[in-house]
């Protein structure tokens, strides 16, 4: 294969590159010059009741004399520091300078003093400038083919308010010290799908080879023989009627698939292909690596093969298979799939595990209309993704429910004009064969408006790329603080705009469709995934309020723990707790035990919601506070078995199938696979209001 060009942006490195684009959102911790010992430069605003406040109003009314120690100089000989003074800045404000130090060691010592109402870094800033990739797809284009491009990457708007301000995140990232482009290539996301095409050229490069297939019926994974093998290609999905009538204990409850998905190499492409290559479409994730894992085939996949896949990509021991390496195992995991029913004990173990591990879970949230959150987004501990519309409301085909984290773009082609081609699809790579893959390039193609791609499957992998990023610029994060940054950091959801007539949206039951509605934090998660701001948070302390995982419900006493929150840095330690009450939601009055310790309880009277905050502070004199929403069941659950559509129990460990069946008609892959069809009919799903 040939080489692709790169960018001169690309060769100019971050160094260089920090001397050209701007960080519209960076915080004090992004700023290298505030981690690197030299002159460390902070501002500081001393206390109005302070001797030293006299001195600096008298400077800043008249002047002092040229022998007359200056107030930070004094501050320095007080706090055992040789300070200079800087400019003032403000009666009470001066910047302090001092040699040896970090900017942010000298803020965080002068900040502990009496006479010190603030110290913070003086940062330095660039002019306002954002990151443009030179994939020729990203822009907006005129073309009936492609109207809007790559939307859901860009910075919100008025009309385009789900957008997931990735370039800030761009921006932030290829000025930051220890990166040396957008993002780590030591982060390794596994792709958990129908496997992929390793010869699409925007993902080649991207992608472990040969990755591993846990489909163990040969038959359904199309090569014979059987068995669990080294290669997670994708060989095509289609089913014939034929095929069924051979194989009826095989393919019971299945349908027809008159051609294939590809659908692994779509979420692949969303998540992790080449960028800022000149060559097709940009990705959340630029340098990330995605690992490849089979677990999906003719009409689905077993839970025991997909719970096998996550093991194995987590660096677990999967009988008969053999070991990654350990620079390619997985700190994300992808998992764009589903079925109905309960989390099951094994999928619960599994995500256990994997949490232990420091491996976070992403899975989206299902195309069930309005329905409840499908099999495993609706586990503990994983990230679950509903779909919005590009103007911020639910998406008609989404799940929603109180297991949702967050919401991101899913695409929808509910256009203007109803004879206009798809005008927010989510655009992504994709392979021109009808049922068997056409191999090399010429098979290499791309969705777009006339051949869209939409579903929460493609909101899920955004989500998973900005995790990536995240863990590029601070590996140490646990999973328990990547879903706290990712909810501390979500935009509102809009309460107008949608369709004419959009509802609020309301906790889904069963049997009833609900279709575009306007998002709460009880239906939809916390907001709309922003990853600028969620990468200009990464250096902030992370509060993180747990439950335990467990049903909650009336009348029983909840412990609130803040014990997995992190400092600002690897080694900073968090040395003092706050909790507060701030939405007792008609269930809770008030929190029990001390509030400045590291828990609390609380005891619900009903069944409901109520938020608590917990603030803390770290040794370096950082704060972070987050909100966090309870959510209590009712009293009398009914507790289903697991069991998946189409097949037989789950809750033992593996016995459930996902069926395609119901995998494709939730994830909507229908409607990028029949590619053959007009266009209308491909986007009818997403029309239903």
């Amino acid at each position: 294969m040939p080489l692709l060009p790169v960018s001169p942006w690309r060769r100019l490195g971050a160094l260089a590159l920090s001397t050209l684009l701007a960080t519209p959102l960076v915080s004090q911790g992004a700023l290298a010059a505030s981690d690197l010992p030299g002159t460390a430069r902070v501002i500081v605003k001393l206390r109005a009741d302070s001797d030293l406040a006299t001195v600096s109003q008298r400077q800043a009314a008249q002047g002092l004399a040229a022998d007359e120690p200056r107030p930070m100089r004094r501050l320095g000989q007080r706090a055992g520091l040789a300070l200079t003074d800087g400019r003032q800045v403000a009666p009470r404000m001066h910047v302090a300078m001092a040699n040896g130090m970090t900017a942010r060691d000298l803020a965080a010592r002068l900040a502990a003093r009496s006479d010190v109402e603030y110290a913070v870094v003086d940062g330095w800033r660039r002019p306002g400038s954002v990151a443009e990739p030179t994939d020729p797809l990203f822009a907006a284009s005129a073309t009936a083919a492609l109207p809007a491009g790559q939307w859901y990457l860009r910075a919100p708007t008025p009309t385009l308010k789900a957008a997931i301000n990735a370039q800030a995140a761009w921006s932030t990232l290829g000025t930051r010290a220890g990166l040396n482009a957008v993002g780590s290539n030591s982060v390794v996301v596994a792709v958990l799908d129908t496997g992929v095409r390793f010869d699409h050229p925007d993902l080649s490069s991207k992608l472990i080879s040969p990755g591993y297939s846990m489909v163990a019926e040969g038959t359904r994974a199309g090569y014979p023989g059987g068995g669990r093998v080294a290669d997670a290609s994708d060989l095509g999905d289609w089913l014939t009627q034929a095929e069924i009538n051979a194989n009826p204990s095989l393919y019971d409850d299945c349908e027809v698939r008159p051609s294939s998905s590809w659908h692994g190499t779509q979420v692949s492409g969303v998540l992790g292909a080449s960028s800022d290559n000149g060559v097709g479409m940009a990705s959340v994730a630029w340098e990330p690596r995605l690992l490849p894992v089979r677990v999906l085939a003719k009409c689905g996949g077993y839970d025991s093969d997909i719970i096998a896949g996550m093991r194995w990509a987590a660096g677990l021991s999967v009988n008969g298979v053999s070991a990654l390496s350990s620079t390619s195992t997985a700190r994300v995991i992808n998992l764009s799939l589903g079925g109905t029913g309960a989390c099951s004990a094994a999928y619960r173990d599994v995500v256990a595990e994997l949490t232990a591990r420091n491996v976070v879970v992403v899975a989206s949230a299902g195309n069930s209309n309005g329905a409840a959150v499908t099999v495993p987004a609706n586990c503990p501990g994983v990230i679950a993704v509903g779909g919005l519309r590009h103007v911020g409301t639910k998406v008609g085909y989404s799940a929603l429910g109180p297991e949702v984290t967050l919401g991101a773009p899913s695409g929808n082609c509910v256009n203007s004009s109803s004879d206009s081609n798809c005008e927010y699809p989510i655009l992504t790579t994709l392979n021109s064969g009808t049922t068997t893959p056409v191999t090399g390039s010429s098979g290499a193609i791309y969705s777009s408006s006339t051949r869209p791609t939409y579903g929460t499957s493609f909101a899920a992998p955004q989500v998973s790329g900005a995790v990536a990023l995240l863990l590029s610029a601070r590996p140490e994060l646990t999973p328990a603080a990547v879903a706290q940054i990712l909810r501390n950091t979500a935009r509102a959801f809009p309460s107008a705009g949608g369709s004419s007539g959009t509802p609020q949206c309301t906790a889904p039951v069963a049997g009833t469709k609900q279709l575009e509605c306007h998002c709460t934090e009880t239906t939809c998660g916390a907001g709309m995934l922003d990853v600028g701001q969620a990468v200009a948070a990464v250096d902030q302390p992370v509060a993180v309020v747990s439950t335990g995982g467990a049903t909650l419900y009336p009348g029983r006493a909840i412990t609130l723990s803040g014990a997995g929150s992190m400092g600002s840095t690897a080694t900073a330690q968090i040395t003092s707790h706050s909790w507060s009450l701030r939405d007792g939601g008609g269930i809770v009055t008030a929190l029990s035990g001390d509030t400045s310790t590291v828990s609390v309880t609380a005891t619900p009277s009903a069944a409901g919601t109520f938020k608590v905050r917990l603030t803390v502070t770290d040794d370096q004199g950082r704060t972070g506070t987050s909100d966090h929403l309870v959510h209590v069941a009712s009293a009398v659950v009914a507790q289903s078995s697991s069991t998946e559509a189409g097949g037989s129990s789950g809750g033992g460990g593996g016995g459930g199938r996902i069926d395609v069946a119901a995998l494709l008609a939730l994830m909507l892959v229908c409607a990028v696979a029949a590619n053959r069809r007009p266009a209308r009919a491909l986007r009818a799903p997403a029309r239903s209001r």
